[in-house]
């Protein structure tokens, strides 16, 4: 699920100069525990001084415009953050954007602590997701759940038999606490033969009247020329989450209904093809051949990339088959899988933050905000993370305050931005008196012996450098000896 920021979250790995650029989507507005839904349209524009300027018409609001917003980039996501005073319908508000924008989409978070408000714009909808993934369309012309298959868009020799024999139908039967419909495959069985209830967001082929031929089968490629039978992915998922419910014709243990899904590089795959390697898949789910008889079960699949990486072949495709058993001609008639609500879940989180390789003290994920004390200047580096996601994205920036403090944000972006986390880290230096070289609190003669004693003996450990370091040269030599006594003659 998405998570709201309400802590300001700075993010500038560089300055980035773009032109013009508008995002068209919703956005849900809670203020006060009502909400408001809007179509609105966010534009970024550049400025001259490489930070941004970002607008949107917002409900009761009005128009918020908030200027000098620094953007940083990883991996195609672009993240745009700050706190600034806007000016609104209520007045001069102080505000809080997080946005994050990839392939020309947005999410943004927004929030306005004073009006007790809250929104949330999105222009991702269901780009990172299957089509039709809950089976509420359906092609009239065929029966089949829109870009999903049966038997009746099915190619090959033994086609027009297939599809007046499986069955691939829409069923009121669906999980509890959910409405609209799921899609049912069915087996059935002809002279001893079952032919088991299939579904694909490829193509089906029929090309034997033998269940165990290859020639029957489920394929993708997106050279076939029609995005009807191919399905792009834009980023790899963590997990496949689907509902399911499978029933038996005939009751038999060791019959199981199967689920397959592979990620690959876009060219030609089939199912079930066990006298070819595939060396194009970049990835698949663990488990999803196992299956027994259920009632309704969310089931969740995650994706193994580490055990495809030789093969160095892109993520460009999914394909996905639902079958009514593991194995080709197997199971009984009547076997039935109810297939409904298919998700892909992509992580983005944050489980460990260090400063120079240890734990940040008090780290606790739900916890956004960290105070810590630095000898000097931090340094990025200094900063490290540990994140979920297979594609999620991590930045690093760091501003000083006026005061001197420094203000580190640390952020992890799921690839479809929708799960994101933003850690701030508070830095203060300890104030240095220049002088106090035994660092006591006060300035005298023992901190010249202290001093010449350095000199002599180079224990660094025995003084405060920063202090020792009295005429500001950057460098400790009987210099800041002349310096620190005029300071104390000076003093007299």
């Amino acid at each position: 699920m998405r998570k709201s920021f309400f802590t300001i979250c700075l993010a500038l790995i560089g300055a980035l100069t773009i032109n013009a650029e508008s995002f068209s989507g919703n956005i849900v507005l809670v203020r006060n525990g009502q909400t408001y839904n809007s179509d609105v349209t966010v534009t970024v524009t550049a400025q001259d001084n490489g930070l941004n300027t970002m607008e949107l018409q917002v409900p009761l609001f009005g128009t918020m415009r908030m200027n000098d917003v620094p953007a940083a980039n990883a991996d195609g996501i672009t993240v745009y953050s700050a706190v600034r005073d806007v000016a609104t319908n209520f007045g001069t508000m102080r505000t809080t954007l997080f946005a994050r924008t990839v392939n020309g989409m947005m999410a943004a978070d927004v929030a306005i602590p004073a009006q007790n408000t809250t929104m949330w714009f999105n222009t991702v909808g269901n780009h990172f997701q299957l089509p039709n993934s809950d089976m509420e369309a359906w092609t009239a012309s065929n029966g089949e759940p829109d870009r999903w298959h049966g038997f009746k868009t099915a190619g090959g020799a033994y086609a027009s038999t297939s599809a007046g024999l499986v069955k691939l139908e829409q069923s009121n039967d669906v999980r509890s606490g959910a409405t609209g419909h799921s899609a049912v495959m069915t087996a059935n069985s002809a002279f001893g033969i079952v032919a088991n209830g299939t579904m694909t967001n490829g193509r089906l082929m029929a090309g034997s009247m033998f269940a165990t031929d290859t020639k029957n089968h489920a394929e993708m490629d997106k050279a076939n020329g029609t995005d009807d039978f191919y399905m792009p992915l834009y980023a790899k998922p963590d997990k496949f989450n689907v509902w399911l419910k499978y029933t038996q014709g005939t009751t038999n243990a060791n019959n199981k209904a199967n689920v397959s899904v592979k990620t690959f590089d876009g060219s030609y795959y089939q199912e079930p093809d066990p006298d070819v390697t595939y060396t194009n898949l970049s990835g698949g789910t663990v488990g999803g051949q196992d299956v027994a008889p259920c009632d309704w079960t969310l089931f969740s699949f995650p994706f193994d990339y580490d055990s495809y990486a030789a093969n160095g072949a892109e993520t460009k495709a999914i394909f996905v088959d639902f079958a009514t058993n593991v194995t080709p001609g197997t199971g009984s008639a009547n076997d039935s899988l109810y297939v409904d609500d298919m998700e892909l879940v992509y992580l983005g989180a944050m489980t460990d933050l260090r400063y120079q390789g240890q734990t940040i003290a008090g780290w606790n994920p739900a916890v956004t905000t960290y105070s810590i004390e630095v000898a000097g200047a931090p340094s990025l580096d200094d900063f490290t993370a540990t994140i979920e996601g297979v594609s999620a994205v991590l930045t690093k920036s760091m501003e000083q305050n006026a005061d001197g403090s420094y203000r580190i944000a640390i952020s992890v972006v799921s690839a479809d931005l929708q799960n994101a986390s933003c850690y701030v880290i508070n830095a203060t230096v300890p104030t240095v008196k220049k002088g106090d070289v035994n660092n006591d609190g006060e300035v005298s003669i023992s901190d010249v012996t202290t001093l010449i004693d350095y000199l002599l003996s180079g224990n660094i450990e025995d003084i405060n450098p920063q202090a020792a370091d009295v005429d500001g040269n950057n460098d400790i030599s009987i210099s800041d000896v002349t310096a620190l006594i005029d300071m104390l003659l000076g003093s007299n």
